[in-house]
């Protein structure tokens, strides 16, 4: 963030500023940012990791097989110089709270960088946040038949293999069943959202739009017990996680520590939890990840890039909204290099 980018034709002028709740963690920030024309405040940091130097004479020419192998290794030692360089700035490696933010504010410093950040205050106007109860929301999806990613405990690759897990039951009979046994073995999630537009329909008289981020379109809804959890992978798409009941844990590692992930199938990792003790130590590299650690509470809104990657845990019954409709072009997937 230490620079702007314009639109075509726009001449700069200045921010309006952020509306801040700053904490005395957060004071270093909050200096450099008002210097820039906002206020934030630092949710967290991601340390400098340590990294190998890559040696190597210019004059020696690699053999053939091993071309590829040294692009690899100089890419990924630009992306070590990228991740010690944003190590230097707490404005450049801070995770920004910040409420109050307007269209260009949000695409200029968040947006445009792709870098994440907390939205507060935003969803002050959303009957949602005092209605949506387990209670609230039976009475009002009822027995309507809803999809559900279920069985998803005893299968190692349940995103992998989501067409495998999916099941309908009512939308009473699914509460009941997630009441009686919380974890991760039942998940309404956004993959699930065709199917249950008409059901949760009577549920979008409670939401608001949000023109400063997002234009027309639909959000797609999660709702399950605590317990779920969705294992570390990056989107296709920048994505605003809106949370509304209850608390998420979200843990947000940046596209430059991808080579410490074991990246092999599609957008997940074999590491899969960063927080389970015996995954990391069968990935020793991935000990070396400092990731951002965020508790979503209701009301709150996380943007996530594209390509960050990043894991969630639902700390309560929890009911979340994700939405891509922005304001501004969010087709990275259509040129995603496939598997082979």
């Amino acid at each position: 963030m230490n620079g702007k980018r314009n639109g075509p034709g726009k001449p700069p002028g200045p921010a309006a500023p952020f509306v801040s709740r700053p904490s005395p963690q957060a004071h270093q920030t909050d200096l450099v940012l008002r210097r820039m024309g906002f206020d934030g405040q630092r949710v967290g940091t991601a340390p400098a990791i340590q990294t190998s130097s890559f040696t190597g004479s210019p004059a020696q020419s690699p053999r053939p097989n091993r071309t590829a192998e040294t692009a690899l290794a100089r890419r990924d030692w630009l992306l070590s110089v990228m991740e010690r360089q944003r190590s230097l700035s707490t404005a450049a490696s801070a995770l920004i709270r910040c409420e109050g933010i307007t269209a260009e504010q949000f695409l200029e410093h968040f947006y445009a960088p792709s870098r994440p950040c907390v939205i507060a205050g935003a969803l002050a106007d959303w009957p949602a946040l005092q209605l949506w109860t387990p209670e609230y929301l039976r009475d009002t999806v009822g027995d309507a038949p809803v999809e559900f990613q279920g069985r998803r405990e005893a299968a190692g690759d349940f995103e992998l293999a989501k067409d495998r897990h999916k099941q309908t039951l009512p939308f009473s009979a699914y509460l009941d069943l997630i009441e009686a046994n919380p974890g991760n073995d039942a998940y309404v999630t956004a993959y699930n959202s065709s199917a249950n537009r008409a059901a949760f329909a009577p549920l979008m008289r409670d939401v608001r739009p949000l023109p400063n981020l997002l234009g027309p379109g639909e959000g797609m809804l999660w709702v399950g017990p605590a317990g779920t959890f969705t294992p570390l992978h990056f989107d296709l798409t920048n994505n605003l996680l809106i949370q509304i009941t209850g608390r998420k844990r979200v843990l947000l590692v940046p596209p430059s520590q991808t080579r410490l992930l074991s990246h092999h199938r599609h957008v997940f990792s074999d590491v899969h939890d960063l927080e389970d003790e015996a995954c990391m130590k069968r990935h020793p590299l991935a000990q070396q990840v400092q990731p951002y650690v965020v508790t979503l509470e209701a009301g709150d809104m996380l943007f996530i890039p594209v390509g960050w990657w990043h894991q969630v845990r639902s700390l309560d019954f929890s009911v979340m909204m994700t939405c891509i409709n922005f304001l501004w072009p969010n087709n990275a997937w259509q040129d995603y290099p496939a598997d082979s």
